[in-house]
């Protein structure tokens, strides 16, 4: 704004000017030409604050970049609704929810790139198990070790690949494995700052102690909640192919996220299934011996974890490390 106000006032110099000379010229009355021009500028800065729309009180201010990026991915959103075929696109959805902390809206944006990549699409795999491991709180559970060992696979010079590959390895007790995939990773040069954190990994690999269980918190480990999900009769024909179930336990009457999530399909339906520490969202924060938690199934048509009008769900409450595996009826519409 200060360059352009800056043109501005000398384009009204030189508009001022053009007026002034003829009048200097003319030497009737020496005062007239720097009257014209303090007059010209003047009313020139006075029509101009008055008559544009820039707010001029200082409390305008630029789109912030949180703001440019949610507006990129709500446009990003309306065209892969008209275009879902577009395998870049959700993949730089998928990234984009990443850079929002949507982890969960993420993992849907990689599903959809994996399912149009036939499952062969690197950097689906990568975005996918980088999401799970984030909305783990971080941690690399099975399912995210699984897809960075697929990226692996189908490119084994990919860095992001060999990094995650190296890590997965590494947390299920691999360290030769782990340190030939990171010592890969630096055969391709990476920055020195990646170069000196893998060389910190590899030695840490030499020197860690085997893993003991002398601190484990067998309780809360081996906390879980089991159930099998059924399905009203009545509802069975609202269920789509493309439908998404999902699974919580939530404290009662806790806001925040929940304790553990699952996300599968209607195909899971009728099967026993269960969460556990390992579906934890956030570190420290899962299920623990004694609880009595709100276990809630959901079938989401929108394929989102929030929920929306129209979903189905039902609920039950269950007391973590008391009650077996039992039947949670999903028998209601969300209103």
């Amino acid at each position: 704004m200060t360059t352009f106000i800056v043109l501005a006032a000398l384009m009204a110099l030189a508009a001022a000017a053009i007026i002034a000379w003829p009048l200097y010229r003319a030497r009737r009355k020496p005062w007239l030409p720097v009257a014209a021009s303090v007059l010209l500028l003047a009313l020139s800065g006075f029509l101009y604050s008055r008559w544009s729309n820039w707010d001029w009180s200082g409390k305008q201010q630029m789109p912030s970049q949180a703001d440019q990026i949610l507006d990129m991915v709500a446009r990003l959103e309306r065209r892969l609704a008209a275009k879902p075929d577009d395998l870049q696109g959700w993949l730089l959805l998928g990234r984009s929810y990443m850079t929002l902390e949507r982890f969960d809206d993420a993992i849907v944006a990689y599903d959809q790139a994996l399912k149009l990549g036939g499952g062969k699409d690197a950097e689906g795999a990568l975005g996918m198990g980088e999401a799970i491991a984030m909305r783990a709180g971080g941690q690399i559970i099975p399912p995210a070790a699984e897809m960075f060992e697929t990226a692996v696979k189908l490119a084994p010079q990919n860095p992001r690949a060999l990094l995650f590959g190296g890590f997965a390895a590494a947390n299920r007790g691999d360290k030769a494995l782990a340190k030939s995939r990171w010592e890969a990773l630096k055969a391709l040069n990476p920055p020195p700052q990646l170069a000196k954190m893998i060389d910190a990994r590899i030695a840490a690999l030499d020197t860690a102690p085997a893993a003991t269980t002398e601190n484990a918190t067998p309780s809360s480990a081996a906390a879980s909640a089991r159930v099998t999900v059924r399905l009203a009769p009545a509802l069975n024909a609202r269920v789509k192919p493309d439908s998404v179930l999902f699974l919580f336990a939530n404290l009662p009457a806790e806001r925040g996220p929940p304790l553990a999530v699952k996300r599968l399909s209607p195909a899971d339906i009728g099967k026993p299934l269960e969460l556990s520490a390992a579906d934890s969202m956030v570190p420290g924060r899962s299920l623990r011996q004694g609880q009595t938690v709100q276990l809630t199934a959901r079938i989401s048509f929108s394929g989102q974890p929030l929920p929306s009008a129209g979903d189905l769900y039902g609920e039950l409450t269950y007391n973590v490390g008391h009650d077996g595996t039992r039947e949670l009826l999903i028998d209601r519409v969300a209103q």
